[in-house]
């Protein structure tokens, strides 16, 4: 059975680094086709806290450019 991440303890960087594992092992072609679909498995979970982990910076990045924008003071246009 795959083994099942905690998305909420893993940094983006570690779940990328480990699905760049798994990639290089599914592409290597000396496993097995059991052993093949466990790591598909498991290569699904680990994109899956990628995406997510990649969703929350992006949504903070949001708030914190819109949070910027209305503590900075806006231009006249006139130079």
């Amino acid at each position: 059975m795959a083994k099942q991440p905690e998305a909420k303890e893993m940094k983006f960087e570690q779940a990328l680094r480990t699905l760049e594992e798994i990639t290089q092992k599914i592409t290597g072609g000396t496993e097995s086709l059991d052993e093949l679909l466990v790591l598909y498995e498991e290569g699904i979970q680990y994109l899956k806290i990628c995406r997510e982990k990649l969703a929350e910076a992006e949504l903070k990045v949001q708030q914190l450019n819109e949070r910027l924008g209305k503590d900075m003071p806006q231009e006249d246009g006139n130079g």
